[in-house]
This record gives C-alpha cells, structure tokens and sequence, in this order.
C-alpha cells in the first residue's frame, strides 16, 4: 500500500508562486536542499526557516 502525504513546504512554494530555482535565489538554498527539503530527506530547520521567510511567511 502506498500513502501519499502532502508535503507543506512545496504547498508553500507553489502557493506563493515560486519556482524551486526562484525560491533558490531568494533564499539562499540551493535547488538541490530545496528538493531535499520538500522530499523529507533534509530536515534542518534553520533552511527551513530560511524557506518560510523567503516565502513571506512571517513568524507570530
């Protein structure tokens, strides 16, 4: 059986309208950790966080 969980860091990404490259730029990150982010195999939360704030989300 195979369960397909959606993923909140690449739904933030299309949300915002960015593309992987895009959101690199912005961020800092490389396309290559953005992958990896939104596929669960990096899981470093200052990139994350990195990510969030590039993508305008705002801490509160």
């Amino acid at each position: 059986m195979t369960i397909n969980f959606r993923n909140p860091i690449a739904d933030l990404r299309t949300a915002t309208g960015y593309g992987t490259e895009e959101l690199s730029l912005i961020s800092g990150l490389t396309v290559s950790e953005i992958a990896k982010i939104e596929s669960g195999e990096l899981v470093d939360q200052a990139k994350i966080a990195r990510l969030f704030s590039a993508a305008g989300v705002k801490r509160g």
